[in-house]
């Protein structure tokens, strides 16, 4: 009986699968086309500039050289079948560009010791060719990949004996030719123009392919592509606005070895495409700096810098999402975890500080609510946490259990803290109650991310039994080490406090002012969330003392009496691209009109505090009562809140999709 074909290991490695890029190849793919003419203009200036001007090698020089690198990603596009469809297309361009790289083998060679890498990706050094570039201490590194070629040699020549005549032929023919050039150079006293336009820039450009195509993507990698493919090769994320075009793609690496016959122009689409699946089986990424990412914190990073470039996201709608767990904090909350199914994490990723709106219908008639994200957005973890006030809340703490459905619009809100990556600041977070919620978020995101950055948390409640997140912020506090500073304020009855760590401290009363005072000039942003007497109260104190960037939310707003007079009016409204029209009386917010007439018009708290109706006026005037929400720049430039607003003009034009 014969023994299987595969290994076990590379059974296992055949039943994963790789997911279908879904891209086709054109006949003649252009880019590739238009890479190697550009490549060879290129090359013929600075060889112009050589032997026709004279100009200094020092700006040639590096001129071939990259004519060496971008002619190399032609002739890999080709040793793959990636420069079309078309067979003769690949061995055409393959031997077109191949003395622009390496002028003494034949494309034949050359491919064969290609496969032969991708065959056995991360083999021992004599069966991958490759792991020349990674193998021995670092110091020897970049001499490895200055002789990349001379070990290909190695590895070719005890193996030609078994390869095709006319692949052995051709490269017999192709040692010879530049034998002959090499000759003819030196007879004639041209080595130096030869060394110049030719040995030594490819001598740079091949070190360069070494790192950026070999060590870069492979090397400290344990697990070879008979295991798993999948973990065999990197990507690298980060400064890809600088890094995709300058390394020609190869910043994917990862797609190329997994879709060798994907064009080098389509990697980057192909792993948005597919990219749920690659994280699926923990592919492995690095960022631009070197910083390993578990597929967790990729799609949090990815998120944030997506967001934080202004992404387009389509117009939300409600989901159901299931409940995965409902978890009491004090004896009158509890957070609220959800399973996001696969096809909705994108949507579903937020930036910290931003909240969910929930949905429901009671005796026929719909109330929402909107809730804060309270867990760090570098996680998969989507959860919010809810405080028992009214009706809707009381459902949710006390009757919601885990399994069942609830509707969700996707993380909404501006209340947020942007974490960039080596900033080294002092956030302070003034929260009361449930105010905890967001800033909990916003802490355990920079800190993780801003790993030069602190917090200090000033965190009101009653007493310690009704802190929410209690034990959670201890083990931050401790996680952090000392860049996370959390002070108790109790007002109630003196309890026992027990610290999780030497970070926590306990004051008994409100938070004042002479605490505030402390921290005066060397804040760099203040997050405020919590009561509205507590967040005007220290709004009033930080502005007056001129303490820096302030931000702030509010849970609730306080019930007063209407001081806006509005007057009938026709109110048009573009929603989602849609255009709608309502009446309104001049009594009711122009939200309130709209919901009326049956608009499905975005909106959340309906008391000016959370943003999520804002809309800008497009003709007419109105005038807003309440505004949490805004900043005086997106008022003048005529952004309202719907909720607070009644129309003072006979028509009023509004656009929630400016």
């Amino acid at each position: 009986m014969t023994g299987p074909v595969l290994t076990e290991a590379e059974a296992r490695a055949v039943r994963r699968g790789v997911p279908d890029p879904g891209i086709p190849l054109a006949r003649a793919a252009a880019p590739t086309v238009v890479l190697f003419f550009g490549s060879l203009a290129l090359w013929v200036f600075a060889t112009w500039l050589v032997l026709g001007t004279g100009t200094t090698p020092w700006l040639t020089i590096p001129l071939h050289a990259t004519v060496t690198f971008t002619m190399f990603t032609v002739l890999h596009e080709a040793t793959h079948h990636a420069a079309g469809r078309w067979t003769w297309v690949n061995e055409l361009f393959g031997r077109l560009s191949l003395p622009f790289v390496a002028s003494y083998v034949s494309f034949g060679a050359i491919r064969y010791i290609h496969i032969e890498h991708h065959r056995n990706t991360n083999e021992d050094i004599g069966t991958d060719p490759d792991a020349w570039t990674s193998h021995g201490p670092w110091w020897q590194l970049p001499y490895r990949w200055l002789t990349i070629d001379a070990w290909y040699v190695r590895f070719y020549v005890p193996r030609m004996r078994r390869r095709p005549r006319l692949e052995v032929g051709e490269t017999t023919v192709m040692v010879a030719l530049s034998l002959a050039v090499a000759a003819g150079a030196i007879a004639t006293g041209h080595l130096w123009q030869l060394a110049v336009i030719y040995l030594i820039p490819q001598r740079i450009g091949l070190a360069v392919l070494a790192w950026w195509f070999d060590w870069l993507p492979h090397h400290g990698l344990p697990e070879t592509a008979a295991r798993n493919r999948f973990r065999a090769t990197r990507i690298r994320v980060g400064a890809e606005w600088l890094l995709t075009p300058v390394m020609l793609y190869q910043n994917y690496h990862l797609v190329h070895h997994l879709h060798p016959a994907i064009p080098f122009y389509r990697y980057v689409r192909a792993w948005r495409r597919n990219q749920e699946a690659y994280l699926d089986r923990e592919v492995p990424i690095r960022t631009a700096w070197g910083r390993e990412l578990t597929a967790s914190e990729y799609r949090a990073w990815r998120w944030l810098t997506d967001s934080f470039a202004g992404k387009p996201v389509a117009a939300p709608r409600f989901h159901q999402l299931v409940v995965s767990e409902v978890r009491p904090l004090t004896a009158d909350s509890v957070s609220i975890t959800f399973d996001v199914p696969a096809e909705l994490r994108e949507e579903f990723r937020f930036l910290p500080g931003q909240h969910l709106t929930l949905r429901r219908f009671a005796d026929g008639a719909e109330v929402r609510r909107t809730y804060s994200i309270c867990a760090s957005a570098r996680s998969d973890l989507l959860r919010i946490a809810v405080k028992r006030i009214g009706d809707f809340s009381r459902h949710l703490t006390d009757e919601l259990e885990a399994g069942d459905v609830l509707e969700v619009l996707p993380p909404a809100g501006r209340f947020t803290l942007a974490p960039v990556a080596g900033n080294a600041k002092h956030y302070v977070g003034v929260v009361a109650g449930s105010g905890i919620t967001p800033v909990i978020s916003m802490l355990s995101t920079a800190l993780a991310v801003e790993e030069d950055s602190r917090f200090t948390l000033l965190y009101g409640n009653r007493s310690v039994a009704s802190t929410m997140f209690a034990d959670e912020l201890a083990m931050l506090a401790r996680q952090f080490e000392g860049r996370l500073r959390i002070i108790h304020f109790h007002t109630g009855e003196r309890g026992e406090f027990r610290p999780g760590s030497g970070f926590e401290e306990q004051v008994h009363g409100r938070i004042g002012t002479g605490r505030l005072a402390t921290f005066l000039g060397g804040v760099d942003a203040w997050y405020l969330c919590g009561p509205q007497a507590l967040v005007d109260d220290t709004r009033a104190f930080l502005h007056r003392h001129r303490a820096g960037a302030v931000h702030f939310e509010l849970f609730r707003t306080e019930p007063g009496e209407t001081t806006v007079d509005g007057v009938a009016a026709t109110i048009t409204a573009t929603v989602n691209g849609r255009l709608v029209t309502a009446e309104s009386t001049g009594r009711e917010s122009a939200l309130e009109s709209l919901l009326s007439a049956g608009v499905d018009a975005p909106y959340a708290c309906m008391g000016g505090a959370c943003g999520t109706c804002r809309a800008k006026v497009v003709r007419g005037t109105g005038e807003m009562e309440l505004n949490y929400a805004l900043d005086p720049g997106e008022v003048a430039a005529g952004y309202v809140l719907t909720c607070q607003t009644r129309p003072t003009s006979t028509r009023f034009d509004l656009d929630y999709d400016a």
